[in-house]
C-alpha cells in the first residue's frame, strides 16, 4: 500500500473541500449582506434637472432658529442662486408651489451601513436624506458614490475605509473574510493601510475597538498627514487622554463614550449600577469640555440603544413596529447556519434573542443590566448636549432594527427626549455633518448645492414633522411625493421578489 499516494489523495480532497466550503460560505455572506436581492432600476426616477423656483415658501434661517416667510428660492444647475421675497415667473423656470410649506436643508444620516444593498440609496432619498456617511466602506460603495455624482438617484456619500482592528492570525483571517475587517498588527501595517485607502479614494479611516495602541497612533498621524478624517470607536487599548492627543475627528456613538467609561470604572454589575451611573454623569461632564477643546464630533445612534431592552424582551412586537418590508431580506433572514451574534433580524437568527433555558432570576438580571446600559448612555447624551459638544445625528442603520432612512426620524425623537431643541436637532443633521464631511450642503444660502427637503409642517414646532415630506430636491432634481412613493414601492417589490421567509405576521 502506497501511503504517500493515499496521504496526497486525502490532502487533495481536504484542499478541494476547503475551497468549496469557502466558496459556498462567501456566496452565503454575499446573500445575507444583500448582494442577491433584486436591484431596483433607478432610471425612471431620474427627472430632468431644470431651472426651478420654489415660490412663497418658508425657508429655514442660517442660524436654524426660525423660518423666513414667503421666500422664492431660485435653483439653477443644481445650485441655489438666490432667494428673496420678490415673486417672479421667469420664462424657462419650473415653478414649485411652496405656500404654507417649510424648506429645510437635506438631512444627513452620519452613521450608516449599506453593505451590498444599493436599494437602500432610494430609501434614504425617499425619507429626505440627501447625505450619508458610510462607516464600513467597501469598493462597491466607491462605485455607487461616483455613479451618484454622475446622476444616479442617491444621497451624496462620504465613504470611510473598512474597519481597522488588530487580531491574531486565525481570527484576523476569519474577521476579514466574514466581516470585511482589515487586520492591522503594527505601526508599519497601519501606515501602509492608510496610504492604500487614500489612494483608493476613501474619504476617511474607520477605527474599531480591537485596535492596538501602536497601530492607533500610526493611523492617526498618517491620516492627518494625508488630510483624511479618522472616526470610529474608542479602542480597548487606549483611554480618553489618548483620543484627545490624537487626530481622531469623530466618535461613532454615544455608546462608545459610555463603554469607555465602563472600562474606566472597572465594569458595573447589578450591585453597583447606581454608583456607575453617578460616575458616568460626573465624568461625561468633564469629557465634554475636552471634546469641545479638541474639536471632536460625536455621532448619536441613541435610539438603537434605547430599543435594546424592547428588542431583547419583546422582539416580536418590535418587529411589528418598524417598516420591516423595506429592509433588505438578506439581513432580515440572515442564515440559520451562522451562530447568533450577526445582524439577523428575525427571532430565530437575532442576536437580541435571549438564550433558551434561562431562569427567571437570570432573565431579570439581564434585564436590569440592559436597563442600566440604556440609562448610562442617556446620561452621556444628556451631558454632551447640555455642554454644547458638536453632535451629528446617526442611526447605525442596517443593524437590527434600524431601517435605512426611516430610522433617522426616530433618532430625532430620541435626541429631543435627551434635551436637544428642535433647532439643535436640525443642526445635527444638516450643517454640522455637512461641515464635517466638507460637503457644500447643510444650509439654505446662495452657492450651496440644492439638496433640500420641502415639508408640509414646521419641524421647529414638532421634530416629528420631518416626516411630512412633500418633495425632495436632490442636486436640483425635483422628486415629488408621488415619485418618492414610487421609489418606496419599487424597493418593497424587489424585496418581496427576493424573499424566502414569510414576514406577513410582522406587517401592519
Amino acid at each position: 500500500m502506497n501511503w504517500k499516494k493515499i496521504a496526497t489523495y486525502i490532502f487533495g480532497i481536504w484542499v478541494l473541500s476547503t475551497i468549496l466550503l469557502l466558496f459556498l460560505g462567501t456566496q452565503g455572506l454575499v446573500k445575507i449582506y444583500g448582494g442577491h436581492t433584486k436591484q431596483v432600476d433607478d432610471t425612471p426616477f431620474r427627472t430632468k434637472i431644470l431651472p426651478t423656483i420654489i415660490q412663497d415658501v418658508n425657508v429655514l434661517s442660517l442660524d436654524g432658529n426660525t423660518f423666513i416667510p414667503s421666500q422664492n428660492v431660485r435653483i439653477e444647475n443644481g445650485i441655489i442662486v438666490s432667494f428673496d421675497s420678490l415673486k417672479s415667473d421667469p420664462e424657462g423656470f419650473t415653478l414649485v408651489d411652496g405656500e404654507g410649506k417649510f424648506l429645510i436643508p437635506g438631512l444627513t444620516d452620519a452613521h450608516i451601513h449599506l453593505f451590498k444593498s444599493p436599494n437602500d440609496l432610494l430609501l434614504y432619498v425617499a425619507n429626505g436624506v440627501t447625505q450619508i456617511r458610510e462607516l464600513i466602506g467597501e469598493e462597491d460603495h466607491l462605485v455607487w458614490k461616483k455613479e451618484i455624482e454622475a446622476g444616479r438617484i442617491g444621497p451624496d456619500m462620504f465613504v470611510s475605509s473598512p474597519r481597522l482592528g488588530s487580531f491574531g492570525t486565525v481570527e484576523g483571517f476569519f474577521m476579514s473574510w466574514s466581516q470585511g475587517f482589515d487586520n492591522i498588527k503594527n505601526a508599519k501595517e497601519a501606515v501602509k493601510a492608510v496610504k492604500y485607502y487614500h489612494e483608493q479614494g476613501y474619504d476617511g479611516i474607520k477605527i474599531y475597538s480591537h485596535l492596538n495602541r501602536e497601530s492607533y497612533k500610526a493611523i492617526s498621524e498618517t491620516a492627518a498627514s494625508l488630510n483624511m478624517k479618522v472616526m470610529g470607536h474608542i479602542p480597548f487599548s487606549i483611554g480618553f487622554s489618548d483620543v484627545y492627543d490624537s487626530h481622531q475627528n469623530g466618535i461613532a456613538h454615544f455608546e462608545e463614550i459610555m463603554n469607555a467609561l465602563n472600562r474606566e470604572f472597572g465594569y458595573y454589575y447589578w450591585e453597583n449600577a447606581e454608583e456607575f451611573l453617578e460616575f458616568a454623569d460626573k465624568r461625561t461632564a468633564e469629557i465634554a469640555k475636552e471634546l469641545i477643546i479638541n474639536n471632536i464630533t460625536v455621532t448619536s445612534s441613541l435610539s438603537g440603544t434605547e430599543n435594546t431592552v424592547k428588542n431583547k424582551f419583546d422582539l416580536e412586537n418590535q418587529l411589528k413596529s418598524i417598516d420591516l418590508e423595506y429592509v433588505n431580506p438578506g439581513l432580515v433572514e440572515w442564515s440559520s447556519l451562522i451562530p447568533r451574534g450577526g445582524l439577523g433580524w428575525l427571532p430565530e437568527v437575532s442576536r437580541h434573542q435571549l438564550p433558551e433555558g434561562l431562569t427567571e432570576e437570570e432573565i431579570n438580571g439581564r434585564r436590569d443590566h440592559w436597563i442600566t446600559y440604556v440609562k448610562a448612555e442617556q446620561i452621556v447624551a444628556q451631558n454632551l448636549i447640555a455642554h454644547g459638544v458638536k453632535i451629528m445625528a446617526g442611526t447605525d442603520a442596517n443593524i437590527p432594527l434600524k431601517v435605512p432612512g426611516f430610522s433617522l426620524h426616530e433618532e430625532f425623537e430620541s435626541l429631543f427626549n435627551a434635551g436637544m431643541s428642535t433647532a439643535q436637532i436640525l443642526e445635527s443633521t444638516t450643517s454640522i455633518p455637512s461641515d464635517w464631511m466638507e460637503m457644500n450642503t447643510g444650509k439654505i444660502e446662495v452657492g450651496k448645492k440644492a439638496n433640500l427637503v420641502l415639508l408640509e409642517k414646521n419641524p421647529l414646532e414638532d421634530i416629528s414633522n420631518t416626516r411630512t415630506i412633500n418633495s425632495v430636491i436632490l442636486n436640483g432634481r425635483i422628486l415629488d411625493r408621488n415619485t418618492l412613493d414610487e421609489m418606496l414601492q419599487s424597493v418593497k417589490e424587489a424585496n418581496n421578489n427576493s424573499r424566502t421567509n414569510d414576514i406577513s405576521t410582522y406587517l401592519n
